[in-house]
C-alpha cells in the first residue's frame, strides 16, 4: 500500500484529502505543522509521497524569527524533507497568489509546487503521477 503524509494547518483540507486518498487504497498520515510532522516521521516508515502546504503558522520554535512570511516555513520544511527523505517524493501545495507562483516554483526548485485549491480529479492525477507513473510533466 502506498503512503502519503499531508502537512497542512487546515483541518478540513487534510480531512478531505484523507478521505479521497483512502478511497483509492492510499494510507494517509497527517500533521498540522512541521514540528508535528517531524515527530510523526520518527514513528512511521518514510512515506512514498509528502504533500506540504507552504503557508503555515510559525511553528518552528526558536527558528521562527528567521522567517519573514509564513510561506518561508513551508519552503524550508519541504526542502528539509526532500533532503532527509530522498526516497520520498515531496510536493508543495500553496494558496499563494497565482502571480507569485513563478517565484514560489523558483524558491522550491526542484520540488514541484501546485496551486490550491486543488480539485478532486487534479488531486487524484497528482497522486497517480507521483506514486504510480512518476511522470510530473502533465501537471501544472
Amino acid at each position: 500500500m502506498k503512503t502519503v503524509l499531508i502537512i497542512d494547518d487546515n483541518h478540513e483540507y487534510r480531512e478531505a484529502f484523507r478521505e479521497i486518498l483512502e478511497e483509492h487504497d492510499v494510507e494517509v498520515f497527517e500533521s498540522d505543522c512541521p514540528d508535528a510532522a517531524y515527530e510523526l516521521l520518527h514513528t512511521i516508515e518514510a512515506p512514498d509521497l509528502i504533500v506540504c502546504d507552504l503557508h503555515m503558522p510559525f511553528t518552528m520554535k526558536e527558528d521562527a524569527g528567521e522567517f519573514v512570511e509564513s510561506r518561508e516555513v513551508g519552503i524550508k520544511t519541504a526542502q528539509e524533507l526532500a533532503w532527509v527523505y530522498p526516497n520520498s517524493t515531496v510536493v508543495a501545495l500553496t494558496a499563494s497568489d497565482p502571480a507569485d507562483m513563478p517565484q514560489v516554483k523558483s524558491d522550491l526548485s526542484p520540488i514541484p509546487a501546485y496551486q490550491k485549491p486543488i480539485g478532486y480529479k487534479d488531486l487524484l492525477a497528482l497522486v497517480h503521477c507521483f506514486l504510480v507513473c512518476k511522470d510530473y510533466g502533465g501537471l501544472q
